[in-house]
């Protein structure tokens, strides 16, 4: 029994689910017809079988939910405000939170078209903004606009850098985004 409460999970099981999530990158990717999707294209994709596919996941919905909820989850995780030297807390987590972006560009280039997604990106920019909101008071300063607009504003400029091929790094984005506000 394992110490530390995990259960393992087999190798092979990890492997064929990145495949398939690498498949549906793919195929999504390529601006494949979302409506013609089916678990044959991503099992042929993946080089696997249609059964191996549900063996795994319930649908095509299934295996999209644990996508995303894997890269929140790991996103989230990468964001936790940790202290970084001589940064500021807000300046750190966007740092991280662009730095998880951009290491995985073409997985948020087509995940952030999903609604659900995107709401959920959204909420944790909110509390980076949230940090930065604090920051600012103990310095004496604040925003003139909301917390919000402020998360919205960084979300559209996110988009645009990841539908731009991520032409700038993840600090100097966020260093131009801080001066905005």
């Amino acid at each position: 029994m394992s110490t530390n409460n995990q259960i393992k999970v087999d190798p092979r099981i990890k492997r064929t689910k990145r495949m398939f999530k690498e498949a549906l990158i793919s195929l999504l990717e390529e601006n494949y017809d979302r409506s013609k999707l089916t678990v044959q294209s991503i099992a042929d994709r993946a080089e696997l079988n249609r059964a191996t596919f549900y063996l795994h996941y319930r649908d095509i919905e299934d295996l999209m939910e644990q996508m995303i909820n894997e890269v929140l989850d790991e996103m989230y995780q990468t964001i936790n405000p940790l202290s970084q030297d001589n940064l500021s807390l807000g300046k750190a987590s966007l740092i991280s939170f662009l730095e998880h972006i951009y290491q995985h560009a073409g997985l948020f280039n087509v995940m952030l078209e999903n609604k659900d997604f995107r709401k959920r990106v959204f909420s944790m920019l909110l509390e980076i903004v949230s940090l930065w909101r604090e920051e600012r008071k103990v310095k004496g300063r604040s925003f003139q606009v909301s917390n919000e607009i402020i998360a919205s504003s960084t979300l559209g400029i996110v988009t645009w850098w990841i539908q731009e091929g991520t032409p700038y790094s993840p600090s100097y984005l966020a260093n131009q985004i801080i001066k905005m506000v």
